[in-house]
């Protein structure tokens, strides 16, 4: 079975690293923003339009080839959503990972340190709308996917805090961030694992060595 991996979060929050880390160039990945950066890498708003349709053409292409593939996205618009119901209508089998930071300030600051090393830029303006518009598509595109995984970037160290298999939900945090409980507040009750259990999924995520998997 085809799958679809779906890296997102909002700007800053640490999308590329992680599917750098994890992918390491095995699977293609679409990713607008960095389209927009080698289109015009002073100016990235304005060839953001043509990197977009880009990104969707190719996405289109793998659809159609039934190829595994990545997408790194922001979750700010309703076209993922729409790319879930297609894919899994093509049969693929569709992993959703969604990195969160706990606030706007956190995405700007990351994005400005991102650039200091060399990393592409994005407009302020784009990333204080992209954030909140996220938060308000996780619990949706948690419901659509077919497995999940939501980690917490906000603090040194990543965190997991959810995961998702055979559409039921494991909470692996005793304490969830506030930018989660906001945006998924049906998880909030949702029953923690014991602390062996959340060490066995913690290693099986950290095992995840390739993103065909």
């Amino acid at each position: 079975m085809p799958q679809l991996w779906i890296i997102a979060g909002p700007n800053g929050a640490g999308k590329t690293t992680l599917t750098e880390k994890v992918n390491a160039g095995r699977i293609p990945v679409v990713n607008p923003d960095e389209i927009a950066f080698k289109l015009n890498s002073s100016d990235v708003s304005q060839v953001a339009l043509k990197a977009g349709r880009e990104a969707i053409r190719q996405q289109k292409a793998f659809l159609v080839s039934k190829k595994n593939f990545v997408i790194e996205t922001t979750l700010s618009g309703n076209r993922e959503l729409d790319l879930i119901s297609k894919a899994q209508k093509e049969g693929f089998k569709v992993n959703l990972v969604y990195v969160g930071l706990e606030n706007k300030d956190f995405s700007i600051s990351r994005i400005a340190s991102r650039v200091q090393k060399g990393g592409h830029n994005i407009p302020i303006a784009d990333a204080v709308r992209r954030y909140p518009r996220s938060m308000q598509n996780l619990a949706e595109a948690l419901n659509q996917a077919d497995r999940a995984f939501v980690l917490d970037n906000s603090g040194k160290r990543s965190r997991l805090l959810i995961t998702k298999e055979n559409g039921k939900f494991r909470n692996l945090s005793p304490k969830l961030p506030g930018w989660f409980l906001k945006a998924v507040p049906a998880l909030k009750k949702n029953k923690n694992l014991t602390k062996v259990q959340r060490l066995q999924v913690k290693k099986q995520f950290d095992k995840l060595q390739s993103l065909g998997r």
